[in-house]
Protein backbone atom coordinates (compact mmCIF):
# COMPACT_ATOMS: atom_id res chain seq x y z
CA UNK A 1 0.00 0.00 0.00
CA UNK A 2 0.94 3.56 -0.35
CA UNK A 3 -0.60 7.22 0.51
CA UNK A 4 -1.69 8.70 -3.00
CA UNK A 5 -2.52 12.18 -3.70
CA UNK A 6 -4.68 12.66 -6.99
CA UNK A 7 -5.19 15.92 -8.85
CA UNK A 8 -8.08 16.64 -10.61
CA UNK A 9 -10.07 13.57 -10.09
CA UNK A 10 -12.28 11.84 -12.56
CA UNK A 11 -10.13 14.43 -15.31
CA UNK A 12 -9.31 11.88 -18.08
CA UNK A 13 -6.87 14.76 -19.66
CA UNK A 14 -5.29 16.07 -16.23
CA UNK A 15 -6.01 13.53 -13.46
CA UNK A 16 -2.36 13.03 -11.80
CA UNK A 17 -1.80 10.44 -8.90
CA UNK A 18 1.15 10.80 -6.76
CA UNK A 19 2.36 8.76 -4.08
CA UNK A 20 3.69 10.62 -0.97
CA UNK A 21 5.13 7.64 0.52
CA UNK A 22 6.43 5.88 -2.44
CA UNK A 23 9.72 6.85 -5.04
CA UNK A 24 10.24 7.55 -8.65
CA UNK A 25 6.78 6.71 -10.35
CA UNK A 26 5.10 5.69 -7.18
CA UNK A 27 7.35 2.62 -6.62
CA UNK A 28 7.55 2.01 -2.35
CA UNK A 29 10.98 2.44 -0.78
CA UNK A 30 12.14 -0.24 0.78
CA UNK A 31 10.91 0.64 4.63
CA UNK A 32 7.59 1.21 3.88
CA UNK A 33 6.94 -1.78 1.88
CA UNK A 34 3.74 -4.16 3.15
CA UNK A 35 2.09 -0.77 5.66
CA UNK A 36 -0.94 -0.49 4.26
CA UNK A 37 -3.49 2.91 5.22
CA UNK A 38 -7.28 3.36 6.42
CA UNK A 39 -7.25 7.02 7.27
CA UNK A 40 -5.20 10.12 6.61
CA UNK A 41 -6.16 13.43 7.61
CA UNK A 42 -4.55 17.18 6.90
CA UNK A 43 -3.46 18.86 9.96
CA UNK A 44 -0.67 21.73 10.85
CA UNK A 45 1.49 19.84 13.21
CA UNK A 46 4.32 21.89 13.01
CA UNK A 47 2.35 25.76 13.98
CA UNK A 48 3.55 27.60 10.98
CA UNK A 49 0.78 26.71 9.13
CA UNK A 50 1.96 23.57 6.49
CA UNK A 51 -0.83 21.14 6.51
CA UNK A 52 0.95 18.47 6.47
CA UNK A 53 -0.41 14.32 6.79
CA UNK A 54 -1.56 12.99 9.63
CA UNK A 55 -2.43 9.00 9.57
CA UNK A 56 -2.37 5.90 10.65
CA UNK A 57 -1.09 2.55 8.91
CA UNK A 58 -1.02 -1.26 9.69
CA UNK A 59 1.33 -4.32 8.68
CA UNK A 60 0.11 -7.92 8.30
CA UNK A 61 3.32 -10.76 8.85
CA UNK A 62 3.46 -12.33 5.52
CA UNK A 63 1.66 -15.55 5.04
CA UNK A 64 5.13 -16.80 4.96
CA UNK A 65 6.08 -16.20 7.91
CA UNK A 66 2.81 -16.70 9.74
CA UNK A 67 2.34 -20.06 8.63
CA UNK A 68 6.17 -21.15 9.57
CA UNK A 69 6.68 -19.42 12.79
CA UNK A 70 8.41 -16.79 11.81
CA UNK A 71 9.87 -15.12 14.68
CA UNK A 72 10.52 -11.14 15.41
CA UNK A 73 14.01 -9.42 15.63
CA UNK A 74 13.62 -9.55 19.14
CA UNK A 75 12.74 -13.09 18.94
CA UNK A 76 8.75 -12.72 19.75
CA UNK A 77 6.29 -14.18 17.20
CA UNK A 78 5.71 -11.82 14.06
CA UNK A 79 2.55 -10.04 14.90
CA UNK A 80 0.55 -7.44 13.36
CA UNK A 81 2.01 -3.69 13.88
CA UNK A 82 0.22 -0.78 13.72
CA UNK A 83 1.45 3.04 14.04
CA UNK A 84 0.44 6.68 14.12
CA UNK A 85 2.54 8.80 11.31
CA UNK A 86 3.57 11.84 10.10
CA UNK A 87 4.20 12.89 6.51
CA UNK A 88 6.14 16.67 6.69
CA UNK A 89 4.86 18.75 4.07
CA UNK A 90 8.23 20.31 2.59
CA UNK A 91 9.08 23.82 2.83
CA UNK A 92 9.71 26.01 0.02
CA UNK A 93 13.41 26.82 -0.30
CA UNK A 94 12.53 30.50 -0.46
CA UNK A 95 10.18 33.21 -1.43
CA UNK A 96 9.60 35.90 -3.13
CA UNK A 97 10.59 39.42 -1.96
CA UNK A 98 8.16 41.69 -3.62
CA UNK A 99 5.10 39.19 -4.19
CA UNK A 100 5.73 36.60 -0.86
CA UNK A 101 5.11 33.87 -3.64
CA UNK A 102 6.92 30.47 -2.38
CA UNK A 103 10.04 29.81 -4.83
CA UNK A 104 11.63 26.30 -5.30
CA UNK A 105 15.41 26.22 -5.50
CA UNK A 106 15.76 26.94 -9.05
CA UNK A 107 13.78 29.37 -8.80
CA UNK A 108 10.37 28.09 -10.21
CA UNK A 109 6.54 28.58 -8.13
CA UNK A 110 7.13 25.71 -5.23
CA UNK A 111 5.04 22.98 -5.69
CA UNK A 112 4.84 20.46 -2.59
CA UNK A 113 3.82 17.61 -5.07
CA UNK A 114 6.00 18.11 -7.97
CA UNK A 115 8.76 15.00 -8.76
CA UNK A 116 11.59 17.38 -7.22
CA UNK A 117 9.62 17.38 -3.94
CA UNK A 118 8.50 13.46 -3.43
CA UNK A 119 8.30 11.48 -1.17
CA UNK A 120 7.57 13.20 2.00
CA UNK A 121 9.56 12.68 4.98
CA UNK A 122 7.24 10.04 7.10
CA UNK A 123 7.66 10.43 10.27
CA UNK A 124 6.76 7.60 13.12
CA UNK A 125 5.09 9.16 16.08
CA UNK A 126 3.95 5.90 18.15
CA UNK A 127 2.85 2.58 18.23
CA UNK A 128 -0.24 0.92 18.22
CA UNK A 129 -3.04 3.16 15.91
CA UNK A 130 -3.39 1.20 12.74
CA UNK A 131 -6.72 2.00 11.39
CA UNK A 132 -9.60 4.68 12.34
CA UNK A 133 -8.75 7.51 14.01
CA UNK A 134 -10.39 10.80 15.65
CA UNK A 135 -8.90 14.66 16.78
CA UNK A 136 -9.78 16.73 19.36
CA UNK A 137 -8.10 19.49 21.44
CA UNK A 138 -9.50 18.50 25.19
CA UNK A 139 -6.95 21.02 26.76
CA UNK A 140 -7.40 24.27 25.12
CA UNK A 141 -4.32 25.81 26.93
CA UNK A 142 -1.89 23.58 26.21
CA UNK A 143 0.33 22.87 22.91
CA UNK A 144 -1.17 19.70 22.38
CA UNK A 145 -3.85 18.00 20.11
CA UNK A 146 -5.23 14.72 21.25
CA UNK A 147 -5.44 11.90 18.82
CA UNK A 148 -8.18 8.92 20.12
CA UNK A 149 -7.75 6.04 17.98
CA UNK A 150 -9.46 2.83 17.41
CA UNK A 151 -6.81 -0.35 18.00
CA UNK A 152 -8.22 -2.89 15.48
CA UNK A 153 -5.51 -5.52 15.33
CA UNK A 154 -4.71 -4.93 19.06
CA UNK A 155 -7.90 -4.74 19.80
CA UNK A 156 -7.77 -1.69 22.06
CA UNK A 157 -8.34 1.95 22.58
CA UNK A 158 -5.88 4.32 22.89
CA UNK A 159 -5.00 8.51 23.31
CA UNK A 160 -2.00 10.05 22.37
CA UNK A 161 -1.55 13.62 22.74
CA UNK A 162 0.88 15.17 20.15
CA UNK A 163 2.88 18.31 21.36
CA UNK A 164 2.54 21.20 18.31
CA UNK A 165 5.83 22.49 17.38
CA UNK A 166 8.98 22.12 15.13
CA UNK A 167 9.57 19.06 16.15
CA UNK A 168 6.02 17.39 16.85
CA UNK A 169 5.98 14.36 19.53
CA UNK A 170 3.68 12.45 21.67
CA UNK A 171 4.11 14.20 24.72
CA UNK A 172 1.43 11.66 26.72
CA UNK A 173 -0.77 8.39 26.06
CA UNK A 174 -2.54 6.10 27.70
CA UNK A 175 -5.42 3.40 27.29
CA UNK A 176 -8.82 4.00 27.37
CA UNK A 177 -9.85 0.30 27.12
CA UNK A 178 -8.21 -3.10 26.40
CA UNK A 179 -11.66 -5.18 26.61
CA UNK A 180 -13.35 -2.95 23.79
CA UNK A 181 -12.35 -6.24 21.30
CA UNK A 182 -11.64 -5.20 17.71
CA UNK A 183 -12.54 -1.04 17.72
CA UNK A 184 -13.19 0.08 14.14
CA UNK A 185 -14.76 3.39 14.14
CA UNK A 186 -13.74 6.35 15.98
CA UNK A 187 -15.78 8.85 16.04
CA UNK A 188 -16.29 12.29 18.22
CA UNK A 189 -20.21 13.07 18.93
CA UNK A 190 -22.30 15.34 20.70
CA UNK A 191 -24.93 13.32 22.11
CA UNK A 192 -25.60 15.94 24.82
CA UNK A 193 -26.94 18.64 22.46
CA UNK A 194 -26.56 22.39 24.06
CA UNK A 195 -25.72 20.85 27.37
CA UNK A 196 -22.39 19.87 25.73
CA UNK A 197 -19.32 21.68 27.63
CA UNK A 198 -16.83 23.78 25.76
CA UNK A 199 -13.66 23.02 27.42
CA UNK A 200 -13.48 19.84 24.63
CA UNK A 201 -13.23 20.85 21.14
CA UNK A 202 -13.30 18.90 17.23
CA UNK A 203 -9.95 18.90 15.59
CA UNK A 204 -11.52 16.17 13.04
CA UNK A 205 -14.55 13.93 14.02
CA UNK A 206 -13.52 11.13 12.71
CA UNK A 207 -16.18 10.79 9.52
CA UNK A 208 -16.79 11.14 6.63
CA UNK A 209 -20.31 13.28 7.70
CA UNK A 210 -18.76 15.98 9.05
CA UNK A 211 -21.76 16.64 11.45
CA UNK A 212 -19.42 18.31 13.84
CA UNK A 213 -16.97 20.96 12.30
CA UNK A 214 -13.63 21.86 13.65
CA UNK A 215 -13.71 24.30 16.40
CA UNK A 216 -17.51 22.47 17.75
CA UNK A 217 -17.90 21.07 20.72
CA UNK A 218 -18.60 17.13 21.69
CA UNK A 219 -19.80 14.96 24.75
CA UNK A 220 -18.86 11.34 23.73
CA UNK A 221 -16.63 8.97 21.75
CA UNK A 222 -18.51 6.66 19.73
CA UNK A 223 -16.69 3.47 18.27
CA UNK A 224 -17.65 -0.07 17.04
CA UNK A 225 -16.17 -3.18 17.95
CA UNK A 226 -16.24 -5.22 14.69
CA UNK A 227 -16.69 -9.04 15.87
CA UNK A 228 -16.61 -11.95 13.78
CA UNK A 229 -19.92 -14.02 15.69
CA UNK A 230 -22.32 -15.66 13.12
CA UNK A 231 -25.67 -15.20 12.50
CA UNK A 232 -27.56 -18.94 13.67
CA UNK A 233 -30.50 -18.37 11.42
CA UNK A 234 -30.34 -15.47 8.73
CA UNK A 235 -34.06 -15.43 8.10
CA UNK A 236 -35.36 -15.48 11.55
CA UNK A 237 -37.33 -12.25 12.87
CA UNK A 238 -37.77 -11.42 16.25
CA UNK A 239 -41.12 -9.80 15.30
CA UNK A 240 -39.97 -6.97 17.84
CA UNK A 241 -38.47 -4.04 14.99
CA UNK A 242 -41.49 -2.00 15.49
CA UNK A 243 -40.98 -1.96 19.77
CA UNK A 244 -37.78 0.20 18.93
CA UNK A 245 -35.59 -2.63 21.00
CA UNK A 246 -34.75 -4.86 18.84
CA UNK A 247 -34.50 -5.81 14.91
CA UNK A 248 -34.83 -8.20 12.64
CA UNK A 249 -31.76 -10.20 12.82
CA UNK A 250 -32.79 -11.08 15.84
CA UNK A 251 -29.31 -11.37 17.79
CA UNK A 252 -29.40 -7.46 17.52
CA UNK A 253 -30.86 -4.91 20.38
CA UNK A 254 -31.09 -1.50 21.12
CA UNK A 255 -32.30 0.60 23.47
CA UNK A 256 -34.79 -1.04 26.12
CA UNK A 257 -33.19 -4.29 25.78
CA UNK A 258 -29.32 -3.08 26.46
CA UNK A 259 -27.98 -3.60 29.73
CA UNK A 260 -25.69 -0.41 30.50
CA UNK A 261 -21.78 -0.22 31.37
CA UNK A 262 -20.79 2.01 33.90
CA UNK A 263 -17.11 0.72 33.85
CA UNK A 264 -14.89 0.17 30.69
CA UNK A 265 -13.56 -3.03 31.66
CA UNK A 266 -17.22 -3.89 32.40
CA UNK A 267 -18.14 -6.67 29.20
CA UNK A 268 -21.38 -7.93 30.74
CA UNK A 269 -23.45 -6.42 28.32
CA UNK A 270 -21.44 -6.91 25.29
CA UNK A 271 -22.82 -9.62 22.75
CA UNK A 272 -20.74 -9.79 19.33
CA UNK A 273 -20.29 -6.35 17.32
CA UNK A 274 -21.19 -3.90 19.10
CA UNK A 275 -21.56 0.26 19.27
CA UNK A 276 -20.50 1.77 22.26
CA UNK A 277 -20.32 5.24 23.98
CA UNK A 278 -17.44 6.73 25.91
CA UNK A 279 -18.17 9.87 27.97
CA UNK A 280 -15.31 12.35 27.99
CA UNK A 281 -14.46 12.94 31.69
CA UNK A 282 -15.48 16.31 33.36
CA UNK A 283 -12.57 18.32 34.90
CA UNK A 284 -8.92 19.39 34.26
CA UNK A 285 -7.08 16.85 32.89
CA UNK A 286 -9.45 14.52 34.14
CA UNK A 287 -9.18 12.83 30.35
CA UNK A 288 -6.17 11.70 31.32
CA UNK A 289 -6.54 9.96 34.91
CA UNK A 290 -9.93 9.34 35.22
CA UNK A 291 -12.29 6.22 33.65
CA UNK A 292 -14.07 6.98 30.27
CA UNK A 293 -17.25 5.51 31.07
CA UNK A 294 -18.35 3.27 28.83
CA UNK A 295 -22.21 2.75 27.86
CA UNK A 296 -23.46 0.36 25.26
CA UNK A 297 -25.78 1.75 22.64
CA UNK A 298 -26.44 -1.31 20.37
CA UNK A 299 -24.74 -5.02 20.45
CA UNK A 300 -25.55 -8.55 18.87
CA UNK A 301 -24.65 -7.51 15.36
CA UNK A 302 -23.85 -11.02 13.75
CA UNK A 303 -22.15 -11.94 10.17
CA UNK A 304 -24.61 -13.42 7.99
CA UNK A 305 -22.12 -15.95 6.03
CA UNK A 306 -22.37 -15.81 2.27
CA UNK A 307 -19.01 -17.15 -0.34
CA UNK A 308 -18.66 -13.22 -0.40
CA UNK A 309 -17.47 -11.92 2.50
CA UNK A 310 -15.51 -14.72 3.63
CA UNK A 311 -12.35 -12.94 3.96
CA UNK A 312 -12.20 -11.17 7.58
CA UNK A 313 -15.50 -11.52 7.71
CA UNK A 314 -17.25 -8.72 10.59
CA UNK A 315 -19.91 -6.22 11.91
CA UNK A 316 -20.74 -4.03 12.25
CA UNK A 317 -19.08 -1.24 10.29
CA UNK A 318 -18.64 2.85 10.48
CA UNK A 319 -21.27 4.62 12.44
CA UNK A 320 -22.11 7.87 11.76
CA UNK A 321 -23.88 11.05 13.12
CA UNK A 322 -26.65 13.32 11.82
CA UNK A 323 -29.70 15.40 11.72
CA UNK A 324 -32.95 14.67 10.29
CA UNK A 325 -32.58 18.45 8.81
CA UNK A 326 -29.05 20.24 7.65
CA UNK A 327 -30.35 22.92 9.96
CA UNK A 328 -31.53 20.99 13.03
CA UNK A 329 -35.42 22.09 12.81
CA UNK A 330 -38.42 19.91 12.07
CA UNK A 331 -41.82 19.95 11.10
CA UNK A 332 -43.94 23.32 11.09
CA UNK A 333 -43.21 24.41 14.44
CA UNK A 334 -39.90 24.55 13.37
CA UNK A 335 -38.00 22.81 16.53
CA UNK A 336 -34.73 22.32 17.11
CA UNK A 337 -33.37 18.61 17.23
CA UNK A 338 -30.66 18.59 19.84
CA UNK A 339 -29.43 14.82 20.11
CA UNK A 340 -28.53 13.62 16.85
CA UNK A 341 -29.63 10.00 14.91
CA UNK A 342 -27.03 7.46 14.58
CA UNK A 343 -26.51 5.51 11.60
CA UNK A 344 -24.35 2.25 11.49
CA UNK A 345 -23.44 0.54 8.75
CA UNK A 346 -23.93 -3.41 9.38
CA UNK A 347 -21.00 -4.36 6.93
CA UNK A 348 -21.09 -8.38 7.17
CA UNK A 349 -24.58 -8.10 8.84
CA UNK A 350 -25.76 -7.15 5.39
CA UNK A 351 -27.62 -4.41 6.84
CA UNK A 352 -28.13 -0.64 7.90
CA UNK A 353 -29.15 0.83 10.69
CA UNK A 354 -30.71 4.00 12.09
CA UNK A 355 -31.31 5.16 15.71
CA UNK A 356 -33.37 7.97 16.99
CA UNK A 357 -33.01 9.65 20.46
CA UNK A 358 -34.85 7.78 23.23
CA UNK A 359 -35.74 9.08 26.93
CA UNK A 360 -34.21 7.44 29.43
CA UNK A 361 -36.43 5.93 32.74
CA UNK A 362 -36.19 7.23 36.26
CA UNK A 363 -35.18 3.36 37.32
CA UNK A 364 -31.57 3.64 36.83
CA UNK A 365 -29.94 6.55 38.09
CA UNK A 366 -26.38 5.02 36.26
CA UNK A 367 -27.49 5.30 33.09
CA UNK A 368 -25.87 7.83 30.79
CA UNK A 369 -29.29 9.51 29.34
CA UNK A 370 -27.98 10.82 26.55
CA UNK A 371 -26.30 7.49 25.55
CA UNK A 372 -29.94 6.26 25.17
CA UNK A 373 -31.18 5.85 21.65
CA UNK A 374 -34.36 3.14 19.95
CA UNK A 375 -34.36 1.84 16.52
CA UNK A 376 -35.52 3.88 13.98
CA UNK A 377 -35.18 1.70 10.88
CA UNK A 378 -33.53 -1.37 9.71
CA UNK A 379 -32.56 -1.74 6.23
CA UNK A 380 -31.59 -4.85 5.10
CA UNK A 381 -29.87 -5.35 1.63
CA UNK A 382 -28.76 -9.01 1.49
CA UNK A 383 -24.66 -7.40 0.94
CA UNK A 384 -22.08 -6.06 2.56
CA UNK A 385 -22.49 -2.63 3.72
CA UNK A 386 -19.17 -1.17 4.75
CA UNK A 387 -20.01 2.24 5.06
CA UNK A 388 -23.49 4.52 4.20
CA UNK A 389 -23.54 8.33 3.10
CA UNK A 390 -25.83 11.40 4.50
CA UNK A 391 -26.57 14.10 2.47
CA UNK A 392 -29.33 17.10 2.01
CA UNK A 393 -29.27 17.97 -1.49
CA UNK A 394 -32.50 16.62 -3.42
CA UNK A 395 -31.94 13.72 -4.78
CA UNK A 396 -32.68 13.67 -8.78
CA UNK A 397 -36.64 14.21 -9.50
CA UNK A 398 -38.02 11.81 -7.31
CA UNK A 399 -41.08 13.03 -4.68
CA UNK A 400 -38.97 14.13 -1.37
CA UNK A 401 -39.33 17.23 1.32
CA UNK A 402 -36.22 18.93 0.31
CA UNK A 403 -33.69 19.74 3.42
CA UNK A 404 -34.51 16.38 4.90
CA UNK A 405 -31.76 13.92 5.28
CA UNK A 406 -30.92 11.58 2.21
CA UNK A 407 -29.41 8.14 2.99
CA UNK A 408 -27.39 6.38 0.84
CA UNK A 409 -26.85 2.43 1.55
CA UNK A 410 -24.01 0.78 -1.00
CA UNK A 411 -24.28 -2.85 -1.66
CA UNK A 412 -21.25 -4.51 -2.61
CA UNK A 413 -22.28 -7.68 -4.03
CA UNK A 414 -25.28 -6.41 -6.06
CA UNK A 415 -23.66 -3.20 -7.54
CA UNK A 416 -26.26 -0.87 -6.32
CA UNK A 417 -26.90 1.95 -3.68
CA UNK A 418 -30.05 2.12 -2.01
CA UNK A 419 -30.94 5.78 -1.01
CA UNK A 420 -33.55 6.65 1.26
CA UNK A 421 -35.06 9.87 2.04
CA UNK A 422 -36.31 11.03 5.56
CA UNK A 423 -39.64 13.25 6.11
CA UNK A 424 -41.36 14.81 9.02
CA UNK A 425 -44.54 12.28 8.41
CA UNK A 426 -46.70 14.79 10.89
CA UNK A 427 -49.70 13.98 8.61
CA UNK A 428 -49.96 10.37 10.43
CA UNK A 429 -52.23 9.13 12.96
CA UNK A 430 -50.06 7.82 15.64
CA UNK A 431 -47.07 11.02 14.61
CA UNK A 432 -44.20 10.35 17.69
CA UNK A 433 -41.73 13.14 16.62
CA UNK A 434 -40.29 10.82 14.15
Amino acid sequence: GGLYIVRNPGNEDSELRICLTGGDEGRLKPEEDGWFYHRAIWTDLTGDGRQSILTARAKMPSILSATSGGTAPEGGTKAKQGQLVWLERPKPHSYDQTTGTALDVDGTVFDPFSARNIPWTVRVLDDGPDVMFSVADLDSTDDTIEVIASQFFSRKLSLHSIKIGAEPKISFRRIIDDRCGASFSSLLANLDGTATPTTQTVVDSGSTVTTLQSGDSFSHLLITSHECQFAEDTTASSGGADSGDQSDNAHTVVGDSVRYNTDASSSNSIDGGSLFAYRIPAGKDAWKTQPWTRSVIATGFRVRAQLGNMINPGAPGFCYTFYPTKDRQLGNKREVQERPLIGIAGDCAEAAYILRPASAGDDDASIDRSTKYALMCEIETGATVGSIGIGYDDFANALQQSGYAKIYVPCYEQNKILVFALGDKQDEEEYDGW
